[in-house]
């Protein structure tokens, strides 16, 4: 009997809301390839939301698994890698012919690197306080942004977006781990909400601030971060 046999019928409610997240990734590609694109990244922005709320509802009901790990994976790979990159090639990088394929092709290797290392490097239970890399639906986000702004975005300004958070997912920046600290998760519902307005509004200027708040939540995991290990090296 394998080990998803033997999961606990819990563990199956977040399970199926990780299948929902994938769908949501599967109809962004049916309305990008037909080029609807503010319908397919509206079907992004449910996946992240879907996203978030798998985590939380597996350690709510104790029902974290390596079998939900994996499977989280394989959804994010498909709603934050394959969709996105999709995506951005429709939308703006098909003007550079097969050019522009391999730059939607290398982001989307980065995120799946990016999330295969992260599986090494953790498992289901426990989680380091740091974490190695931009998250892959932080990147995808940055696309769906240039998705919405494709009009005032040319095809060389977009190559360069995309490989910059290629380069960011695969890089070894260790950044401060954003979960389980209060101040930095009210700070993370705040930059949720800026960027669905972002969605909904999609200008430089929101985009700016969006970014500006992005940094900003960064900073205070990081001093928070520092806090917890002067805390735990002085007790």
């Amino acid at each position: 009997m394998d080990d998803a046999e033997l999961l606990p019928p819990r563990s199956w409610i977040p399970s199926t809301v990780t299948a929902a997240s994938m769908t949501s990734g599967f109809a962004s590609m049916l309305l990008a390839a037909s080029d609807r694109f503010e319908p397919a990244v509206y079907c992004l922005l449910a996946a992240i939301f879907l996203d978030i709320l798998d985590g939380r509802l597996a350690r709510r009901l104790h029902a974290t698994s390596r079998f939900g790990q994996e499977l989280d994976s394989f959804g994010d790979a498909l709603s934050f890698g394959v969709a996105p990159a999709l995506l951005i090639y429709q939308a703006i990088l098909y003007q550079m012919g097969p050019a522009g394929a391999v730059v939607a092709l290398a982001y989307l290797l980065a995120g799946i690197y990016r999330l295969v290392r992260f599986n090494l490097q953790s498992d289901a239970h426990r989680k380091s306080r740091r974490t190695t890399g931009v998250p892959i639906p932080f990147a995808a986000s940055y696309l769906m942004t240039a998705t919405l702004m494709r009009e005032q975005l040319t095809p060389l300004w977009t190559t360069l977006l995309v490989l910059f958070m290629a380069f960011a997912m695969t890089s070894r920046w260790r950044l401060p781990d954003l979960k389980g600290k209060n101040v930095v998760s009210a700070m993370l519902l705040v930059g949720l909400l800026l960027f669905v307005f972002v969605v909904l509004r999609p200008s430089w200027q929101t985009v700016i601030w969006w970014s500006a708040w992005n940094l900003l939540i960064l900073l205070a995991a990081k001093l928070q971060d520092r806090h917890l290990a002067r805390a735990t090296a002085g007790s």
